[in-house]
């Protein structure tokens, strides 16, 4: 474990007018998702961010974040992959997302902690949240990225 008084990150990206892409289907088709979402990949369409998780009720949640011109041929091919994908999709359109990397960040306890207490009561305001080793990305509804960087600026150290 790694823990050091102030906490670094090397800044803040923020990229704003995104497309949130959610998919909920039955768990006993991961195959199918992983080839179609291989070829999505391999296409000149890309996305900022994908990330699944298995709900107690053993459906897999499928997550995409990408441009909205983007997502409408995704979320077609996504479809023509996988029908059962098409009943089970909800878009929210725009949305922001903050992303930020750190030292240390997958090393250290409490950091996910430590985000929303930087947050405070601004973090019901969160669509999404994934931690991923050293990265952390943020989900947040149109409008409301500028003052969550604010508030994250005062809380992190960026050196240098």
């Amino acid at each position: 474990m790694y823990w050091e008084p102030e906490i670094k990150t090397y800044g803040f990206q923020v990229v704003k007018n995104l497309a949130f892409y959610k998919y909920s289907v039955p768990a006993d088709l991961p195959a199918e998702w992983t080839r179609a979402i291989q070829r999505i990949e391999d296409e000149p369409n890309r996305f900022h961010l994908l990330y699944t998780q298995l709900t107690t009720s053993l459906e897999l949640n499928l997550r995409l974040l990408c441009e909205p011109e983007q997502g409408v041929c995704m979320a077609r091919r996504i479809a023509a992959e996988i029908p059962a994908a098409d009943d089970r999709l909800q878009v929210t359109v725009p949305v922001e997302m903050i992303c930020f990397q750190g030292p240390h960040f997958g090393d250290r306890f409490g950091i996910a902690d430590f985000t929303y207490q930087a947050l405070q009561e601004k973090s019901d305001l969160l669509l999404a949240t994934v931690f991923a080793c050293h990265s952390i990305y943020l989900i947040l509804p149109e409008g409301a990225a500028d003052d969550t960087r604010t508030r994250l600026a005062a809380a992190f150290r960026i050196p240098g």
